[in-house]
């Protein structure tokens, strides 16, 4: 892909970014086939034979499925913590895959529910551990396996009820 074609349309024909296009178009160039050369096995998402030095560098144990462990360390390179939803929603596309789960938060009942789907099961330990490290300790955290509708509404087993009101006769 060349330079311009990063560029919106309208700057594509416009004479100074054709110029800088031509002057810039060889080092990205060079920049890209030197990314893509990188092997694989560098990048914690591929990673099996170095994984367990992803684990030690990050202070992991190495337990689990690989895509447990690759989940951790995923998890702990993000770990910045994820002080808005969205934030959390995007640590949870790049460690989970994106339409594997879902996530809501609820600031009144100071509750986060978070659905994955049966395909994701297998990563629900890991993610309560690095959801349970992440947010604040006044959050609630529920989590279930369930199926995600387009609404994207909650299904699936509730694990916690916090406060059951009974309306009398």
């Amino acid at each position: 892909m060349r330079y311009l074609d990063y560029l919106p349309d309208v700057f594509q024909e416009t004479r100074e970014y054709q110029a800088l296009g031509q002057s810039a178009g060889p080092l990205v160039d060079g920049l890209r086939e030197e990314v893509e050369a990188v092997p694989e096995e560098y990048f914690p998402t591929t990673a099996e034979e170095l994984l367990p030095r992803w684990e030690r560098v990050l202070g992991l144990k190495e337990s689990g499925t690989l895509e447990e462990r690759r989940f951790a360390v995923l998890s702990r390179l993000a770990g910045i913590r994820p002080y808005t939803i969205e934030r959390l929603r995007r640590q949870l596309a790049a460690s989970m895959g994106e339409g594997n789960f879902s996530a809501e938060v609820y600031p009144d009942d100071f509750l986060l529910r978070v659905t994955v789907t049966p395909s994701a099961e297998g990563l629900m330990a890991a993610m309560m551990r690095e959801l349970r490290r992440m947010i604040p300790a006044n959050i609630t955290l529920e989590a279930a396996v369930g199926t995600l509708q387009k609404a994207y509404g909650y299904a699936g087993a509730v694990l916690a009820v916090s406060e059951k009101i009974e309306i009398g006769q």
